[in-house]
């Protein structure tokens, strides 16, 4: 069995990540800056093939500033 990568989960809560980087409209994750540490924290063969959804960037960013 494969394991099939879906480029529209987060790939640290699972939930939809609501990227639209391959569609005609201009996706939020453009302009959102996301931490090295939290793209640390994404497992080696999703880094870079999946957004993490703005959801655990907030909440990492809120969770670091206390």
């Amino acid at each position: 069995m494969t394991d099939h990568l879906n480029e529209n989960i987060c790939p640290l809560c699972g939930n939809p990540n609501n990227c639209m980087a391959h569609s005609e409209q201009r996706c939020w994750c453009i302009d959102v800056k996301v931490p090295k540490e939290l793209i640390d924290l994404v497992p080696a063969p999703q880094q870079g093939k999946a957004c993490i959804c703005l959801d655990c960037i907030e909440k990492f960013n809120k969770d670091s500033k206390n």
